[in-house]
């Protein structure tokens, strides 16, 4: 081991209860990507991903038993900053994600039907096509 993978993996028996061999593994049953998204770790940096409810932050060490995967620092800021942190007591992180899931699927065929999704091209014909019809209509008051 290098003195850098020697301090790494001090660093991650010390804080993840983990080896950076058992790290590595887990790393390599991933490819190499995040386990949420699947962005390489050759671009991004790879955080070990914990449950935070099992051991507290503030502690800054953790048993080991709680660790999940390894994650890119922007699926670590969604999960725990979003989920795990906005999730309650009556709502955990999974409802909190299919609430999500419910929410942009709504909208998702609200905002297809007003034609929100369509090229900028097909938008510009919708629009003269709508124009026409409107012209043609006269008002009463």
């Amino acid at each position: 081991m290098t003195s850098a993978e020697k301090a790494k993996d001090n660093r991650l028996r010390d804080i993840y209860n983990i080896t950076l061999d058992v790290q590595n593994k887990v790393r390599a049953e991933q490819k190499n990507c995040c386990a949420i998204c699947g962005r390489s770790f050759e671009t991004f940096i790879p955080f070990q991903d914990h449950e935070h409810k099992c051991c507290p932050r503030r502690l800054k060490k953790f048993c080991g038993k709680c660790n999940r995967g390894l994650i890119c620092f922007l699926c670590n800021k969604w999960l725990v900053g979003i989920l795990e942190r906005q999730a309650t007591r009556n709502l955990s992180p999974i409802e909190l994600c299919q609430r999500v899931i419910a929410y942009l699927e709504k909208w998702n065929s609200i905002l297809t039907k007003k034609g929100c999704y369509l090229e900028k091209e097909a938008k510009a014909v919708v629009r003269r096509k709508a124009d026409k019809k409107n012209r043609g209509k006269t008002t009463k008051t």
